[in-house]
């Protein structure tokens, strides 16, 4: 009898010890435009970002979920497919609980330098055919907005790689969105076929200060506890080597 008390004693210890190292799963989910997310590669320096965040967290085990903006956001508010949503703008009024900012863009506006604009203010952008991102009126200020609604032939579009192929191809005068998406977008092999692609082809119009986006999370205490690795990883600079190591401007 105390030899079978003694099995039993040791296969609860057992049970007990796995059950607390057992990893809590985080659906998380991303968006798919390179270089900050690649769904092929499932990784991206925003996915770095994230896995450097969790790695203070070893009770998560981290499962990524691409999809499109539009999906991750009403999956953030209303699904149940998700657990965190990754690079959400406090303009998106999610009904959920946003982290610090995290995710940095280089928004500037770029055109091709045979075309010798001068773009030095956001009103020299008037009168001139403009691809911006989705949401671009939201984000970049109130001149901004004002200048495009002012603007007949200024357009958004769901995904930054349309921006690229618009001002490349020459049907739009000015890009607006990210420079790192854009350079990465001329490192495309369907774009090196042109030799007209060059970045150094490309005038760079800073008119813009970085901007950040947010983790957001449906559990406010997940939020907190991520909210704390972030101060500590932005105080020792483990979030800036990551965007050093990808060279981003």
């Amino acid at each position: 009898m105390p030899r079978l008390l003694h099995h039993i004693m040791f296969i609860c210890l057992f049970i007990c010890s796995a059950t607390s190292t057992a990893q809590h799963v985080i659906k998380i989910g991303v968006g798919n435009f390179p270089p900050f997310f690649i769904e092929k590669e499932m990784n991206g320096i925003f996915i770095e970002v994230t896995d450097e965040i969790f790695k203070q967290l070893p009770q998560y085990k981290l499962e990524y979920i691409f999809m499109s903006n539009h999906r991750i956001l009403h999956e953030i508010n209303y699904g149940k497919l998700i657990d965190v949503a990754c690079n959400v703008f406090p303009s998106s009024q999610v009904n959920v609980y946003l982290s610090d900012p995290v995710f940095r863009y280089r928004d500037v506006a770029i055109s091709l330098k045979s075309n010798q604009f001068k773009v030095n203010k956001i009103t020299d952008l008037q009168g001139k055919s403009i691809a911006a991102y989705q949401g671009a009126t939201e984000l970049l200020g109130a001149e901004f907005k004002q200048m495009a609604e002012a603007n007949d032939d200024y357009a958004e579009y769901p995904h930054p790689k349309e921006t690229t192929h618009l001002i490349v191809s020459g049907e739009k005068e000015i890009r607006i969105g990210d420079i790192n998406i854009f350079e990465h977008d001329l490192n495309n092999k369907y774009y090196k076929k042109n030799i007209n692609v060059d970045y150094e082809n490309f005038n760079v119009h800073y008119l813009f200060p970085y901007v950040y986006s947010h983790m957001a999370f449906k559990d406010q205490t997940l939020k907190d506890a991520v909210n704390k690795v972030i101060k500590e990883l932005n105080l020792n600079g483990s979030i800036e080597k990551i965007y050093a190591k990808h060279k981003m401007k």
